[in-house]
């Protein structure tokens, strides 16, 4: 009907969504109006439809990724019978991607990532006694989740490469590491004036988060959560908070945590509690409302969704919630997945990728600290926008290069220096690492010249400066054997062949899970502190037990 405005308090009804001023409020109803039944099951009834972000082919110009990848839709399994704790879940598949010629296709081109949830998703599900879906295998997030070893440089990014034979399906094979360093300190970073907190409080909030002694609801882990982040952030720094069910309410305008951290760590436990359906869309628009007032009096923003991502009332499509909210490059957008079953991975995965954001999943009080506590420089601090790799394979050093992972962060050849290309955002002292499948040339036909070339470009995020590093591997400097490559080198090509074996690789079908652990097992010889290392194998051990 026509626009109506009632002051007092103040209320504007444009259409469906309703706005209220002191408390704000969005949602997809006015506030006096209950929902109907009917439309509540139709929302839920939407709620099952596919996902909107449907993978495409990736074309064989496009980062040397053929068009016969295996690319299939979301991944939505029936409940479990007699199983709360089992429904659906919601993942996206992304294919595998396949060996290229470098005669046919030299450059491999692909964003930067530095997201880790894939690995603690897939971890959630081996502690609960299953095997992850392999469409919930991200190979670059476990890598990603480990600790590469690398040294950083001065104020610059470092990138280095290192090479041996891989010990798995294809002992003729060498797989090759490509690492890139962020500073930990640098003089050219966007840190945020203010953190906008989106937080989930649906009824699906109230089911557990992990397994066994540390399992607790969701909606207390995220509590804990943001307890940690308070505590960590300097004085001056201001949070807001918007909570969302069915609607969206905003339940702290942007405050200065100076001397407020503990009342506002109580504001949030008391009103950031379960209840009716999820609007994400109300949120995440409620919350970007109160971004954009923050960036317009100057100030940078970091909006932070704490979800499990499940959408059942409002738009429930990344593209639908991105069109909403507006693609702003000003602000950005981390996502922080809680929970599984129901949990769509999907959704927080692409949201964060398309806004400039980085996504991990928390799943118990130990995960939420590394991420708010350890590495909370990481999540605030900004190194670098759209930061682009592209790798060139030398022909006469390499018959055939596989990249492990990254199927859905290709970016077309044509476009590594387009610089209206998003690409991947990097924060303070964070490492992104890829890991490639070669099959080199015979010595004897020549093998002249690198193996490989590989060009990091990115955006200086204060002063908007482009950057390029470039590195190479020469054929010399592959190690001689897998043992002789060094621990670090050894752990990250463990955790890809583990990613490769539980995402049903149809390249890893050689590969023997006995074998993989006992490369793991001697990988922690060598980094007897690593307690994430020491994981890894338990983790491997649990895998070969479940799949028999």
């Amino acid at each position: 009907g026509p626009e109506v405005e009632v002051v007092g308090p103040e209320v504007e009804v444009v259409g469906p969504e309703v706005e209220v001023v002191g408390p704000e409020v969005v949602g997809p109803e006015p506030q006096v109006v209950e929902p109907e039944p009917a439309k509540e099951a139709a929302a839920e009834e939407a709620s099952e439809a596919p996902s909107s972000a449907a993978s495409q082919s990736m074309g064989a110009g496009g980062g040397g990724f053929a068009a016969d990848a295996r690319v299939v839709g979301p991944f939505r399994p029936p409940p479990v019978e007699g199983c709360s704790d089992c429904e659906p879940n919601t993942f996206e598949d992304y294919g595998v991607n396949p060996p290229v010629n470098p005669e046919d296709d030299p450059l491999s081109t692909f964003a930067l990532d530095v997201d880790t949830a894939s690995y603690v998703v897939a971890r959630n599900f081996l502690e609960s006694g299953r095997v992850p879906p392999p469409e919930a295998v991200r190979v670059e997030e476990f890598v990603n989740y480990f600790d590469g070893g690398y040294e950083p440089a001065i104020d610059e990014f470092a990138v280095s490469l290192d090479a041996a034979p891989q010990p798995f399906s294809d002992a003729a094979h060498v797989l090759l590491r490509v690492g890139v360093q962020a500073p930990r300190e640098f003089s050219d970073v966007v840190t945020p004036d203010s953190v906008v907190l989106v937080m989930d409080r649906s009824g699906s909030m109230d089911n557990s988060a992990g397994y066994g002694v540390e399992s607790i609801p969701r909606y207390r882990l995220v509590h804990r959560a943001v307890e940690l982040l308070l505590s960590g952030l300097p004085d001056h720094a201001r949070v807001g908070a918007v909570a969302y069910s069915t609607r969206a309410e905003t339940i702290l305008k942007p405050t200065e945590v100076s001397n407020d951290r503990e009342r506002i760590a109580e504001l949030i436990r008391d009103e950031v509690v379960p209840t009716n359906s999820t609007n994400a869309e109300a949120g995440l628009v409620l919350g970007y409302r109160m971004a954009l007032r923050e960036a317009e009096a100057g100030r940078t923003v970091l909006v932070l969704l704490l979800s499990d991502g499940v959408a059942n009332v409002g738009a429930t499509r990344t593209d639908e919630i991105l069109e909403e909210i507006g693609e702003r490059g000003d602000i950005g957008l981390s996502t922080i997945g809680v929970g599984l079953g129901p949990f769509n991975d999907a959704l927080m995965e692409q949201l964060a990728n398309r806004a400039d954001g980085i996504y991990h999943y928390i799943d118990t009080p130990d995960e939420a600290r590394r991420i708010f506590v350890d590495n909370l420089a990481s999540l605030l601090t900004l190194a670098a926008r759209d930061a682009k790799i592209q790798v060139e394979f030398n022909p006469a050093a390499v018959r055939s290069y596989r990249l492990l992972g990254f199927e859905n962060r290709a970016i077309e050849d044509d476009d590594f220096r387009d610089d209206t290309r998003d690409a991947g955002e990097v924060g303070a002292g964070q490492s992104s690492t890829a890991v490639y499948e070669l099959e080199l040339a015979d010595p004897s036909e020549g093998g002249e010249g690198p193996v490989a070339t590989v060009t990091l470009r990115y955006r200086r995020p204060e002063s908007q400066v482009i950057t390029e590093v470039v590195a190479g591997l020469a054929v010399a400097d592959i190690a001689p054997s897998f043992g002789a490559a060094g621990a670090r080198f050894r752990l990250a090509a463990v955790a890809a062949e583990f990613a490769e074996v539980l995402r049903d690789s149809p390249y890893a079908e050689g590969s023997d899970m006995t074998e993989l652990l006992e490369e793991a097992k001697a990988v922690v010889e060598n980094l007897p502190e690593d307690d994430d290392a020491a994981e890894l194998v338990r983790l491997i051990e649990t895998a070969r037990g479940l799949r028999g």
